[in-house]
């Protein structure tokens, strides 16, 4: 029976959930407190009635949260690029998309305050109009971009030092410079599945704006294909930054339960090549939070479920190959890491408890190979939410350092550079 059971697991290209994950050690640690703002209008008049505004704004800036990717900065530093606002499209058009930079300083073993520092920040516009339908600052002469017209969860920097950011609304990849203008209009995402037309079918959210803008009739289904906020929440682009990789973050209609695609792109000729295979889930209920490369075939996935604090579950770290695919486009995975059993002898961290130390938010959703042997995670806030640490604590962005038992074998020009 056992022998049938790793046979089964071996066809659909995962891992078992009883599966022992190697233990990590953490061996930095830095925060950044929830209340932290950053220089632009008041947000916040439609967080709790989503479509109406409240008499006054509850924040008067720009709250520096909902950390939901990052990517290496100038000079030691981090990009980390912050999603929609404040969940939705309706409670979000007062929230301006920005990617922040960021100064770390872990506390470590040799010492450290464990602090992060806010620096200058990338705002998303469209300036040029590339944009064909309606956004919220349509007359504006900026176009600010805000929660109302995109939700960014991913992005990589091309080779040209261009942006390329997922979004979940469309979903779309946006093409910016580094500056932050939008270059082009966003590309849709073709569907690739059997029996579709990629070049006239696409995959498509409740809030993609050419279903927005053409209603169904009263009591006729949702030509929508993908759950709500199930966009592109994973991208990496390949060691050559000759491809880049977009994960799915939901599973189309029709495609088996739990499965994720993962869409190739070419930055160079601006097209998608197709889908280039699928990540399982461990449950069709959770959700992946970002997608990391180690090397040309190698990535890692994080993989989370719908809990948080004392409920949470499963918050993981998965390793992938994407030569390794089973006969339905599965591809092969390997944990690498439980975040919710972290090993911390130090006591880097404040909340870790008789030397463990556990990572039990709501959204984890950035990850990137520091070296061969250390990863850095963050949590997505999802300000001003809590639950993470206690339920009256507000959840804070928080930075972790991981040393890894067994070595990654990141590729030339992968990871912080010495």
């Amino acid at each position: 029976m056992k022998k049938r059971w790793a046979v089964a697991l071996a066809a659909l290209g995962c891992v078992a959930l009883t599966q022992a994950a190697p233990r990590v050690e953490l061996v930095g640690f830095a925060v950044l407190p929830a209340d932290i703002f950053a220089q632009g209008p008041a947000s916040g008049a439609f967080r709790e009635n989503p479509g109406f505004r409240s008499a006054a704004a509850p924040f008067s800036g720009q709250p520096v949260q909902g950390f939901s990717a990052i990517q290496f900065g100038p000079g030691g530093t981090y990009w980390v690029l912050s999603d929609n606002g404040f969940g939705s499209k309706a409670n979000s058009p007062d929230y301006l998309l920005r990617i922040y930079q960021v100064t770390l300083q872990p506390r470590t073993a040799q010492g450290g305050p464990g602090t992060v520092q806010v620096g200058p920040f990338i705002q998303l516009r469209d300036p040029n109009r590339r944009i064909p339908f309606p956004i919220l600052n349509e007359n504006t002469p900026d176009r600010l971009l805000t929660g109302y017209d995109f939700d960014p969860e991913s992005f990589v920097i091309a080779a040209d030092g261009t942006l390329w950011v997922g979004d979940e609304f469309g979903p779309y990849l946006l093409h910016f410079d580094a500056q932050g203008v939008l270059l082009e209009p966003p590309y849709p995402t073709p569907d690739f599945g059997q029996g579709k037309d990629p070049s006239r079918d696409f995959v498509r959210a409740p809030q993609n704006p050419q279903l927005v803008m053409n209603p169904v009739g009263p009591g006729q289904p949702s030509p929508a294909n993908l759950p709500t906020s199930r966009g592109y929440e994973g991208m990496a682009i390949n060691p050559a930054k000759t491809r880049i990789y977009a994960m799915l973050e939901g599973t189309v209609a029709g495609d088996p339960a739990g499965t994720l695609r993962v869409m190739e792109f070419d930055p160079a000729s601006r097209r998608f090549l197709g889908m280039i295979g699928r990540y399982q889930l461990d449950d069709p209920a959770n959700a992946i939070g970002d997608f990391a490369v180690i090397n040309e075939n190698e990535y890692l996935v994080i993989e989370r479920d719908s809990q948080q604090g004392a409920t949470a579950r499963i918050k993981r770290i998965y390793k992938i190959d994407l030569s390794r695919r089973d006969a339905n486009g599965i591809f092969a995975k390997e944990l690498v890491a439980d975040l919710l059993n972290i090993a911390d002898p130090r006591g880097l961290a404040p909340s870790t408890q008789n030397g463990v130390f556990t990572f039990p938010y709501l959204t984890i959703e950035g990850v990137i190979v520091l070296d061969a042997n250390t990863i850095l995670v963050n949590n997505d806030n999802n300000y001003p939410a809590t639950g993470g640490r206690g339920p009256e604590v507000r959840d804070a962005n928080e930075f972790i350092w991981l040393r890894l038992p067994t070595p990654l074998r990141p590729a030339p020009g992968v990871g912080r550079q010495p």
